[in-house]
């Protein structure tokens, strides 16, 4: 963990803390099969394809968003009607695994235009063969037509049948889904969080963050990770003050605060240097200079003497974890920007004003969890 110095430099040890580690979902499918507009509704746009590391083949594009916390291998030109997909496949996920570990594939999601009626022959050897290769693979049924939660039941019927077939995909049966907004007919998105759930099943753990962090959809499970991590952060600054700290001790709390923020940032999909220049803006009412002293903190609690104990110390780390957490959720949810000075002054206000309280920022219509657009 970070060193941190009697000033309680947090920003700089929060850009000093480890990244979440990135999950790397393979995407299969024919061309016309809906993997792009699953992805951006899931993800954001854009995925900018980036120079970091290199395709597996010419014929895959591989994408990875700003945070890092997730890489797309798009396989592209897969068309059944190929002599041969499957070795085209088959020489993709060999030359991946020559890479660096972090490179490695950990789920592989197929999408089937549901519009097709069908699941091919040729479909499903694909689908067994890439789950041979050790690859959980989820079967999505794109294009599906949703009104009033309903689904068309041709699309409940393909799914039946594929279930019927007891291929090798996560939980046995196909994902369907809707990843287009028709304003229109008054049609919303159906079953994005189905398949999140589904990738969640199967890929490890420290990747489960990663694919939390990197989705648009679900601030659900965004909070409940940062809110874990917080009272994991609470408790350890319960033990801590277990023993009263004196109040030029109080920096021994600093890089557990700023290990806690640098998850909460990441779970947001902030990359560091967004997070740690977040941070110099929002602390610079209790200290000067973005610095936070852990003191000047402390000072900011009526009540607190000369010394600190364990339930100041833990509702102080509380404090700060869930102001943090929705500060971090306002930039998500684009309704905090960070070249905005008026917005970062509101914020130092904000921030100040929840620690004086000794509680966490009230839910309001601004800062309560609602999906993300």
């Amino acid at each position: 963990m970070s060193e941190v110095n009697d000033e309680g430099d947090l920003a700089t040890a929060l850009e000093d803390e480890a990244s979440t580690e990135r999950a790397n979902i393979a995407l299969y499918g024919a061309t016309g099969a809906g993997k792009s507009t699953l992805l951006n509704a899931i993800f954001g746009a854009p995925l900018a394809e980036t120079g970091v590391g290199q395709p597996v083949t010419s014929k895959t594009e591989l994408f990875v968003n700003a945070a890092g916390t997730l890489a797309i291998y798009d396989g592209v030109g897969l068309e059944i009607g190929k002599k041969s997909p499957f070795r085209d496949i088959r020489q993709r996920i060999v030359l991946n695994r020559k890479q660096s570990t972090d490179a490695l594939i950990h789920v592989a999601w197929y999408c089937v235009n549901s519009q097709t009626g069908r699941l091919e022959p040729g479909q499903r050897k694909i689908i067994a063969d890439i789950a041979e290769l050790g690859i959980p693979v989820v079967l999505v049924l794109t294009k599906v037509s949703v009104r009033d939660g309903v689904v068309d039941p041709a699309a409940v019927a393909l799914a039946d049948a594929i279930e019927e077939m007891k291929l090798p995909i996560v939980t046995g049966r196909p994902v369907v889904t809707s990843a287009v907004v028709d304003s229109f007919n008054g049609v919303g998105r159906y079953g994005l969080e189905d398949l999140l759930e589904a990738t969640y099943r199967v890929v490890p753990e420290a990747q489960q963050i990663a694919v939390a962090a990197a989705q648009k959809i679900d601030l659900t499970i965004k909070a409940r990770y940062a809110r874990s991590w917080i009272a994991g952060a609470v408790a350890f600054a319960g033990g801590v003050g277990a023993v009263p700290i004196p109040l030029a001790d109080v920096a021994v709390l600093v890089p557990a605060q700023a290990a806690l923020m640098a998850k909460i940032a990441a779970v947001y999909d902030i990359p560091k240097a967004k997070a740690a220049k977040l941070v110099s803006a929002g602390t610079v009412a209790a200290a000067t200079g973005g610095k936070l002293a852990a003191g000047s903190l402390v000072k900011l609690v009526p009540g607190v003497g000369t010394v600190i104990s364990a339930g100041v110390a833990a509702t102080i780390t509380g404090v700060l974890g869930e102001s943090w957490r929705i500060t971090t959720e306002r930039v998500f949810t684009g309704k905090l920007d960070l070249d905005n000075a008026d917005q970062l002054a509101d914020l130092v206000r904000v921030f100040t004003s929840n620690v004086k309280m000794g509680s966490g920022a009230p839910a309001s219509p601004d800062t309560a969890p609602t999906a993300a657009a």
